[in-house]
């Protein structure tokens, strides 16, 4: 196959995903949701991004901050989901063999593109916008620059998408690992693995001292809301093994689609399909181990020494190489028995349906109504409106839980971005509302919410919660 027709079926699959992509986020498109911590990217406000730079190492988003041009979240959600796109139909096209059917290109691709870790963490689009368009560049330089090009470039990608997101960087070791252009040797595994952890070194260095110089810190010290249990004593030991097991049950749950049982199947199957490939391609079957390995081992050290988890949003290199594996058996089979072949077909589009179907679930059933509540919300204050008091919890908007909205700030920064006016929640700061009198009885019980304007203030009372089963 020539560099013309991979330039072609790159061209393709990316059309693929994208229009993929852009349906299955439909809702989302005219109206995206903004979690509460996604906002500052959004608004360019510097100064949370500025102690999340010291917390997380951060600094490629603080820095984004200080764009010349803000732009409303629909540009950054087409701009993110076309990032995303282009890094799928990549990483599809630079790990299948040239000569592979294009069917099964396709597949991996819109299986990258409909990872559940992908999905979870493309809700911060605002924020991780810089961080997604490194990974895509990165991607379109496995595809389509020499071997030894792409495998320097790690030592500036590494420290630049580890500066956006803390596991980003095992995105790249996947992609150069398992490029079709990497020679097959435990020689070439070994010197891509020493590159990318003296890149990955780099990038530590590199946040350290941009946390020392800015914030008189040498390191990344953890927060407290993460839970830090540093060991010093057995006792110590064995919480954070537990923490450990619990994390482990969370991956499975999670990439389960909230299904213990799903998630223990897609396991076995993981198992079984590499256990299959390492009798046929071992070296290929080698680099997905050291792939997996390479991410997981640093992480899992972390949460034992220390007690901090990452969250399986981050993981999102593991579903890759599931999608890998599965495709290549499929890849396989074409040399097998036609059973096998229909079987593998079978499963690999199963698999693919569920995800579509539990993307779709949410994308489509559970954030419109939030979505919805909010703009009739914002809608039904008066222009004039300079100040609005909220009575009651922020739970009791509806689609607030099935949308996991987490915090009050949620509501309050979707209603001051619809609006422009202060949104004050008064449950969470009386002192803010010692003095006001509105024109309702705040203990009222209502079923939809209540709204009242006095000038350019606003008043809103909002249903109580429903916190039964």
């Amino acid at each position: 196959m020539t560099e013309k027709t991979s330039r072609q079926e790159f061209f393709f699959l990316s059309l693929l995903c994208i229009a993929a992509l852009f349906l299955i986020n439909w809702p989302q498109l005219f109206d995206p949701f903004v979690r509460h911590d996604d906002f500052p990217a959004l608004l360019g406000w510097t100064e949370i991004a500025y102690h999340k730079a010291l917390d997380e190492g951060r600094w490629l988003n603080y820095w984004w901050q200080f764009r010349p041009f803000l732009w409303p979240s629909q540009i950054s959600m087409y701009l993110y989901n076309i990032a995303w796109g282009l890094f799928s139909a990549a990483a599809a096209v630079a790990i299948m063999e040239r000569s592979d059917p294009i069917w099964y290109k396709g597949y991996l691709a819109l299986f990258i593109a409909f990872s559940v870790p992908a999905f979870l963490i493309s809700y911060w689009f605002n924020t991780l916008l810089p961080g997604i368009w490194v990974i895509t560049l990165y991607s379109l330089a496995v595809l389509f620059l020499p071997h030894r090009v792409s495998l320097a470039l790690l030592v500036v990608a590494v420290p630049l998408s580890f500066m956006a997101y803390t596991t980003y960087p095992f995105l790249l070791l996947t992609l150069i690992l398992l490029s079709n252009k990497a020679p097959k040797t435990y020689t070439s595994v070994a010197v891509t693995l020493i590159i990318f952890f003296v890149s990955l070194v780099l990038a530590l260095l590199s946040v350290y001292t941009l946390n020392y110089f800015y914030h008189g810190i040498f390191g990344i010290p953890v927060a407290e809301w993460r839970g830090p249990n540093e060991v010093n004593s057995v006792d110590d030991l064995l919480l954070n093994l537990t923490k450990v097991k619990v994390f482990l049950r969370s991956i499975i749950y999670t990439m389960g689609g909230g299904t213990i049982g799903y998630g223990l199947m897609l396991l076995a199957l993981f198992a079984g399909a590499w256990g299959f490939l390492f009798t046929r391609r071992r070296m290929f079957a080698v680099a997905i181990l050291m792939a997996a390995l390479a991410g997981l081992a640093p992480l899992i050290l972390k949460a034992i020494m220390s007690g901090v988890q990452v969250p399986v949003r981050a993981l999102n290199w593991l579903w890759i190489l599931f999608g890998v594996v599965l495709t290549t058996c499929g890849v396989q089979f074409l040399q097998s028995s036609k059973r096998w072949l229909s079987v593998s077909r079978i499963l690999l589009m199963c698999v693919l349906m569920i995800n579509l179907m539990l993307i779709g679930k949410t994308s489509f059933m559970f954030i419109p109504p939030w979505q919805k509540a909010t703009s009739a919300l914002a809608q039904s204050l008066p222009e004039q409106v300079e100040t609005v008091y909220i009575y009651g919890h922020f739970l009791g908007v509806n689609g607030a839980a099935d949308a996991r909205v987490q915090f009050e700030r949620g509501l309050r920064l979707r209603l001051n971005y619809l609006t422009g006016a202060e949104i004050i929640m008064c449950w969470k700061q009386p002192d803010r509302c010692d003095g006001i009198t509105p024109p309702f009885d705040p203990g009222d019980w209502v079923s939809t919410p209540v709204v009242a304007s006095t000038g350019d203030q606003a008043f809103i009372l909002l249903p109580r919660p429903n916190l039964g089963p």
